[in-house]
């Protein structure tokens, strides 16, 4: 990004504040939150990490109530040389901070023509240039702080492209040593930026990169079903699912639920965890692919089934990848990982949860987490904390995923008026 070095209109004299009129800062903010504000922001107004903080340390100099007053504005009245000395500088360096924080607008240096500095001359070094800035500098901070979130949320997403599509692709090797295609793919994607490179990248080109996996991924995803199935039929269309709507087919995928002993609910984990062992698992029965590719929800109840029980939010992402009876794993999770930053759930919480019960089970406790939120008169007013709850009952052996798709499902059948 290219700083503009030309000053700044806030320290012009245009634009000092007049005997009877003195800048103060807004709501309830106070001086050191404030110059806490201006170090955040300072990068991205052209000032260096030594000019910003050093604006803190200027401000601390002064007195706090100075701030918000209405008759009188924060000022620096020491002569230049006292003031390098408090800031442990040379009155050079010193002179060239204090410029550039005048070229940035954030104060404004009053000197006598001799450059004296004193308060019978009312010259000094003066904050309202920076106060009258607070309500554009705030706005600032809260893009920034939302463009973080969003590289964060995109960071996720490639992570998660990459390995989904990594064992996809291990997988195709296994069946079809010699494809083409999946060479190509492979190539392309040792030629992804690494890990710690995303952290460089600007949202567009971030964006586009994790266009460019999600798309790599659903192709070696078609690749591959193509090849599971001899006869053309692909494994994600031949997978028994469920085709009513009643509480009845939920109960009948999940038997194992209803014969477990009376008063050990926490000892029959498997409708819990998938009975090969869990989604993060490595290959496992006849050759199957690692659990980042396939859902043992989806297996047993089917995609279509898990659309409907989905909230409108994550079905409208879901729509946007396929029919509902073509959604693989892959969709699920990505549509989960979408509503994840819109629930107002962390990324520590979510990547917690995917740590602890495994993606497929994390992403089935967002969808019913989302699921719940939507229902009428139901109120989840932290479902931050509601899935780390979920995620703790999951450790404990006490979250039941298949109960609460009944529940889902009753409450769907029940509020349609069937």
């Amino acid at each position: 990004m290219a700083f503009q070095r030309a000053a700044h209109p806030a320290a012009t004299r245009a634009y000092r504040d007049t005997e009877d009129e003195h800048p103060r800062l807004p709501g309830n903010m106070q001086r050191d939150s404030f110059a806490a504000l201006v170090e955040r922001v300072a990068p991205h107004l052209g000032v260096g990490r030594a000019a910003a903080n050093t604006f803190v340390r200027l401000a601390s100099m002064t007195r706090p109530s100075d701030w918000t007053s209405p008759d009188r504005s924060p000022v620096i009245y020491a002569a230049a040389g006292e003031v390098a000395k408090m800031l442990d500088r040379s009155q050079v360096r010193t002179r060239v901070i204090t410029a550039e924080l005048e070229r940035a607008g954030l104060i404004e240096r009053r000197t006598a023509a001799n450059g004296s500095r004193s308060r019978a001359a009312g010259t000094g070094l003066y904050f309202g240039a920076a106060i009258a800035r607070a309500a554009e500098l705030m706005a600032l901070d809260d893009q920034l702080k939302a463009e973080r979130q969003q590289a964060i949320f995109l960071r996720g997403q490639r992570s998660t492209h990459k390995r989904h599509l990594t064992c996809a692709l291990d997988r195709l090797f296994e069946i079809s040593p010699h494809c083409p295609e999946a060479k190509a793919i492979r190539q392309e994607v040792e030629a992804w930026p690494s890990a710690e490179r995303l952290h460089c990248m600007d949202l567009a080109a971030l964006e586009s990169h994790v266009d460019e996996a999600d798309r790599l991924c659903r192709t070696v995803l078609d690749l591959l079903d193509k090849r599971e199935e001899p006869n053309g039929e692909t494994f994600e269309n031949n997978r028994p699912y469920l085709q009513d709507t009643t509480e009845e087919s939920l109960v009948s995928c999940n038997e194992t639920v209803d014969k477990r002993s009376a008063g050990k609910p926490a000892q029959d984990r498997s409708h819990v965890v998938p009975p090969d062992g869990g989604p993060n698992c490595r290959e496992k029965d006849e050759g199957a692919a690692s659990g980042a590719l396939k859902s043992e929800y989806i297996a047993r109840l089917g995609p279509q089934r898990l659309f409907d029980l989905a909230s409108p939010e994550m079905q409208l992402y879901l729509s946007g990848r396929a029919e509902p009876e073509y959604l693989r794993f892959h969709d699920f999770v990505w549509a989960a990982e979408r509503r994840v930053p819109e629930l107002g759930i962390s990324p520590d919480a979510w990547n917690t949860a995917r740590e602890v019960m495994g993606e497929d089970s994390a992403m089935l406790s967002i969808l019913v987490l989302d699921a719940r939120k939507s229902e009428p008169g139901h109120v989840i007013f932290k479902p931050g904390g509601y899935l780390r709850a979920m995620t703790e009952r999951y450790r404990r052996g006490e979250l039941y995923l298949i109960r609460s798709l009944i529940g889902l499902s009753e409450r769907q059948r029940v509020g349609q008026g069937s």
